[in-house]
């Protein structure tokens, strides 16, 4: 074990103990698919050989900082928006939160992957298999060579090894006059072009929460559209005992985390959820540490 991780234990292993032995037994079984039970309940199906399957197969979470600020912030009368779904995993966390889900993934292999994992799952999640974009048509998916590494480096307009024509939407077409309470995006490089798709509903202020990711210094493209609809912006900060919002040229770099920001029109809603101590999202719907 690296001396870093003996200084800074992560809090999947410190406050959810049994996931040690279940990181012990993974480690002993071959490659292929592995089925990891989440902290909330829910059973999902990884690829324990790429990034994302792999750090759940170890932790049994994925990206926990963002995992808590989205515990917590979610409410049970919101629609949430899942955009780049992968396999599911915000997906499912969100189907044990909202009110309703509604995820999109538009690579077919990792569609045919979310919809299984879904029918597992018994919240109000629908699949949507169309590309959140500018507005509705068609368009090339890219897949890069680093895609069996990474499942989430697929995006449309890439150049990769492989590509596939498949639909678009845009999101103000998908929700109509509906409020979102959360929206989470990653669509490797293409937010801004979504984000375009969707935007009546933030210039008429009716998305709440907005977690993104971005890899490059703010402010980007994004950060400013969203500023500019009257978003406050946070970076996500990870401590042993809780998450903290912190400004977002503070954000918490790491070596396995993407860089994840929050966009709140709410920011003293989201200081006073996320203020707390502890992990809320790794005791799950049980309400006590697994």
């Amino acid at each position: 074990m690296r001396a870093r991780s003996l200084l800074n234990p992560n809090p999947a292993y410190v406050w959810r103990p049994r996931q040690i032995g279940r990181r012990l037994a993974a480690s002993r079984r071959g490659p292929g698919r592995e089925l990891v039970v989440l902290p909330w309940g829910d059973e999902i199906v990884v690829d324990p050989g790429e990034s994302v399957g792999s750090g759940i197969a170890r932790l049994g979470v994925h990206e926990l900082r963002v995992s808590e600020a989205m515990w917590r912030l979610t409410e049970r009368s919101d629609l949430a928006l899942d955009v780049g779904a992968n396999i599911g995993y915000y997906t499912s966390l969100l189907g044990r939160r909202a009110g309703r889900v509604i995820a999109f993934e538009p690579h077919p292999v990792l569609l045919a992957r979310l919809r299984a994992n879904v029918a597992r799952w018994p919240g109000p999640i629908e699949v949507e298999g169309r590309a959140a974009s500018s507005a509705s048509g068609q368009a090339e998916l890219g897949e890069p060579e680093a895609f069996a590494a990474n499942t989430g480096t697929a995006g449309l307009g890439l150049a990769g090894a492989r590509s596939f024509t498949v639909e678009t939407v845009a999101l103000d077409e998908v929700v109509d006059a509906a409020a979102v309470g959360v929206l989470k995006i990653d669509v490797e490089g293409h937010e801004l072009a979504a984000l375009d798709g969707f935007d009546t509903a933030l210039r008429e202020g009716r998305v709440r929460d907005v977690f993104f990711e971005e890899h490059e210094p703010l402010p980007t493209p994004v950060s400013s559209r969203l500023a500019g609809h009257g978003y406050t912006l946070f970076a996500l900060r990870q401590r042993l005992d809780r998450v903290t919002l912190a400004p977002p040229e503070r954000l918490q770099r790491s070596d396995w985390d993407a860089p994840t920001y929050l966009a709140t029109r709410d920011p003293e809603r989201a200081r006073r959820l996320v203020r707390g101590f502890g992990w809320s999202c790794l005791r799950g719907r049980g309400g006590e540490a697994a």
